[in-house]
């Protein structure tokens, strides 16, 4: 079993222990009664015939069934979408002490997030520090703190570093930011890579005796790269590699995938088609990012058997965007059950739909004034109304509920909380 408590500065995981208490009453009936008997006066025995002696019984042997898989044994998995700090973002993080701090715009989800027993996120930008500038848009580089707060504030454990930003910095800015990852262990990372050898070994985190591989791939990169610094949806070699390569080691198989068309809703003929292709070779899960809202999700029939489930996009989580469908996103929840034979099973997709909020006067807005975007914070939208009705948005909570439900599709049950 992997032990993350530790790694997320103290904040337990869920832990559902199962105890058996077995209490042994033995009864002495009769005692007294036996004794009355003997006492009494009896009648004189009549003769008896010797007894036919009784064969031997021979013990019955006792089986005790397997017990079937319990709920209790269930793994609680959620997915996060694109963590993307903006300048904004990186100047509400920085606090007066020169320290920066962004695991506190997770506090409002903090308890969804604690009861997680495997968390993934996307991190859409490298995080190399520094000594590379720290910027926002268009070309991103966060403080490595981003990267340890993900970590410890959030509590991801898996962790896509395959997007279009991620070559933002460049090579250099790759090796930095698998770095700092490599000092947060026990979490897993993939998608971008220092040399071949850590593009070709696939890495597998354990929770509860399941073993879960994370593969990552982008569709493209915004700034030039290798081929190897970055996994690409289209080496269809490699893709194919990896996916072997992890079903091989794993009991269930995650692949990340950041696609898609920009702030549309619709899935596109790649994402469609990436999809089945992963999902034959053995993809249990999809996740997907890069469109920055919301898209459907589905169940798609394995050329082997058995089905794949596909978030074609879970939006966004961490961010400072302008509309309301770029500041809405999911934990998207899913478990991983044993079934009878032992094989691990995916069920039960859920989503509970986030708001990202931020106070921004409608002046400052008019000014385009980005840095004045304060009081950040990421809240369940379901209980998000005082928040939206001090936006331009003019719309209640249950109204985007309501369209983002619609968005996602019958496949997966929305929550509240």
């Amino acid at each position: 079993m992997t032990d993350s408590s530790e790694a997320r500065g103290g904040v337990s995981r869920r832990r559902k222990l199962t105890i058996a208490i077995i209490v042994v009453a033995i009864v002495l009936v009769g005692g007294g009664a036996a004794a009355a008997f003997w006492l009494a006066p009896q009648p004189k025995p009549a003769a008896e015939a010797a007894p036919t002696p009784s064969p031997s019984a021979t013990p019955t042997p006792t089986v005790t069934p397997t017990p079937p898989p319990s709920e209790d044994d269930a793994i609680s998995v959620i997915a996060m979408g694109d963590m993307l700090p903006h300048d904004s973002v990186n100047a509400n993080a920085l606090g007066a002490d020169g320290a920066y701090n962004y695991a506190q715009f997770f506090s409002g989800i903090q308890s969804q997030l604690d009861a997680a027993d495997v968390t993934f996120c996307n991190q859409e930008v490298p995080s190399a520090g520094v000594e590379l500038g720290i910027s926002g848009y268009p070309t991103f580089n966060a403080p490595a703190e981003f990267a340890r707060d993900l970590r410890e504030g959030a509590g991801c454990d898996l962790v896509n570093t395959a997007t279009n930003h991620t070559a933002d910095k460049g090579t250099a800015g790759i090796a930095a930011t698998r770095g700092v990852w490599d000092g947060l262990t026990p979490a897993i990372v993939s998608g971008a890579n220092r040399d071949a050898a850590e593009q070709r070994a696939v890495t597998v985190f354990e929770e509860q005796g399941v073993k879960i591989a994370l593969v990552s791939f982008a569709e493209y990169s915004n700034a030039p790269i290798d081929g190897v610094s970055l996994n690409m949806m289209g080496d269809t070699a490699l893709v194919t590699e990896l996916l072997t390569e992890a079903r091989a080691a794993a009991d269930v198989v995650i692949v990340s995938a950041h696609w898609g068309t920009e702030d549309s809703h619709e899935v596109n003929d790649a994402q469609r088609a990436f999809a089945q292709q992963v999902a034959d070779l053995g993809a249990d899960v999809v996740v997907g990012t890069g469109p920055h809202v919301l898209q459907p999700v589905a169940w798609l029939d394995r050329v082997s058997g058995g089905r794949t489930l596909v978030w074609y996009s879970i939006g966004n989580m961490l961010n400072t965007q302008l509309e309301l469908d770029q500041r809405t996103g999911v934990i998207a929840g899913f478990t991983l059950d044993r079934d009878d034979a032992g094989a691990v099973r995916v069920t039960k997709p859920t989503a509970m739909l986030t708001y990202m909020h931020y106070d921004w006067t409608a002046e400052q807005e008019a000014a385009n004034d980005l840095l004045a975007r304060t009081n950040l914070s990421i809240t369940p939208l379901a209980g998000a109304d005082a928040l939206l009705q001090t936006t331009r948005f003019g719309v209640s909570a249950a109204d985007q509920l309501a369209a983002s439900s619609a968005i996602l599709g019958p496949d997966v049950t929305v929550v509240a909380e």
